[in-house]
C-alpha cells in the first residue's frame, strides 16, 4: 500500500487529486493499491469518485503544520513507510516529521523552498532549468529527482490519442475548476465582440466550482456558436474533437499537447507562470499573458493568436505536431516505478 496527501477544493482547484488519481492508477496496474489523506469530505467523495480508499483527516487543506499530529497517528496505525504528498502548504517541519515514519515524495511545481523530502517529482517543462541537484546537495539532502516531460503524469484517455473528423472550427476552453475571475466570461465577451462566432464554435467547461455558472448561462447559453459544457470526467474526447485550445497552465496543458491541439496559454496563477514562458520560449504554444494584472491585454492577444491559428490551416497542421512530440504517456508509470523502488 502507498498513501497520497492531496486535496481538491472550490479555492485550489481539482489538479493535485487528478493527477494522483493517475498515480495511483498506475500503481494499481503493478498490484499496488493507493489510499489517500484528505483534508475534508469534500476530496474525500472525490477520490471515492475516482475509485480510491481515503482517510478523511478533518483538517484545514492550507494549515498542514496543524494536521501533523493527527496524519501521524493515523500513519503509526497504519504503518505507513510510503507518503507521496501533493500540496503547495507543506512546510519544512511537517515534510520532517513525515520523514521520521516514512519515506516521502513531493510533487513540486512551485519550487517554494528545499523540501526535505527522499524523491521530488516535478514534470514540467521547465524542471531541469531549476538546479535541483545542485541546491539540495548544498543543503545537506540526499534527495532523488524525477524531473522533465517523461514524468508527466497522463492519463490513459490521453495516450495515443486520436483526432475525430468533425465540420468547421472547433475552440476549446478551460480556464480551471473555479475561475474567480471570470476568465471565461471575459473570453466569451471578447470572442463575440471579435465576430469569431461567425467562424468558429466555442466549447467552454465551466468548472465544477465555477460560482458564475448561472450569469454565464443567462448571458450566453442561447448562443448557437457557444456551447456551455459541465465539468468532464475528463477531456479526452473534447480536445480528440476540437481544432484550437485556450487554456491556463496546469495539467491540462500537457493533455493538450497529447492530443496536438494548437493552443493559446494564460496565466491566472504563480504557479503557471514558468511553464507558460517556457513553452512560449521553445515555441510550442504562444503565452498571452496574466489575467490578473491585465485582462483586456491577455484577451486581446488571445484574440489575436486566435485569429492567426484560424487563417493558417498550414500552422495549425505545424503546431500540431509539434506538440505531439512534448508528452509520450508514460508518466505516470515512470512516477509509480519510482514510488515503490523507494528505499
Amino acid at each position: 500500500m502507498i498513501y497520497i496527501r492531496a486535496d481538491a477544493n472550490d479555492k485550489i482547484g481539482i489538479g493535485h487529486m487528478m493527477r494522483c488519481f493517475s498515480i495511483a492508477q498506475a500503481l494499481r496496474k503493478r498490484g499496488t493499491e493507493a489510499t489517500f489523506f484528505v483534508a475534508d469530505r469534500s476530496s474525500a467523495k472525490m477520490a471515492a469518485e475516482a475509485g480510491f480508499g481515503y482517510v478523511c483527516l478533518n483538517s484545514d487543506y492550507d494549515h498542514l503544520d496543524l494536521e501533523a499530529d493527527r496524519l501521524l497517528q493515523h500513519m503509526r496505525e497504519r504503518s505507513v513507510d510510503h507518503l507521496l504528498v501533493d500540496s503547495y502548504f507543506v512546510t519544512e517541519s511537517y515534510m520532517n516529521r513525515i520523514r521520521e515514519l516514512a519515506r516521502l515524495a513531493y510533487i513540486d511545481d512551485v519550487n517554494r523552498f528545499v523540501y526535505p523530502c527522499d524523491l521530488l517529482i516535478n514534470y514540467n517543462i521547465y524542471a531541469e532549468n531549476l538546479r535541483y541537484g545542485e541546491r539540495y546537495r548544498a543543503a545537506g539532502l540526499s534527495t532523488d529527482f524525477a524531473l522533465g516531460l517523461s514524468y508527466m503524469p497522463l492519463r490513459p484517455a490521453y495516450v495515443n490519442l486520436v483526432r475525430k473528423p468533425h465540420d468547421g472550427i472547433r475552440i476549446l476552453v478551460t480556464t480551471g475548476a473555479t475561475d474567480s475571475l471570470d476568465v471565461l466570461g471575459n473570453f466569451l465577451s471578447a470572442f463575440l465582440e471579435k465576430g469569431l462566432n461567425s467562424r468558429a464554435e466555442v466549447y467552454a467547461i465551466v468548472g465544477r466550482y465555477n460560482h458564475n455558472k448561472e450569469a454565464l448561462r443567462k448571458r450566453f447559453g442561447q448562443i448557437r456558436a457557444i456551447h456551455l459544457l459541465d465539468p468532464q470526467p475528463d477531456l479526452a474526447e473534447l480536445i480528440a474533437s476540437c481544432d484550437i485550445a485556450v487554456t491556463a497552465g496546469g495539467t491540462t496543458v500537457y493533455e493538450l499537447c497529447a492530443g496536438g491541439i494548437p493552443s493559446v496559454m494564460l496565466t491566472i496563477a504563480d504557479n503557471q507562470r514558468m511553464a507558460a514562458e517556457e513553452f512560449d520560449k521553445k515555441g510550442l504554444i504562444p503565452y498571452a499573458g496574466d489575467v490578473r494584472c491585465d485582462m483586456a491585454g491577455t484577451m486581446a492577444r488571445v484574440m489575436g493568436e486566435i485569429l492567426r491559428y484560424l487563417e493558417d490551416p498550414k500552422q495549425r497542421a505545424a503546431a500540431s505536431d509539434r506538440l505531439r512530440t512534448v508528452v509520450d504517456g508514460g508518466g505516470a508509470d515512470r512516477i509509480a516505478e519510482r514510488l515503490l523502488s523507494m528505499k
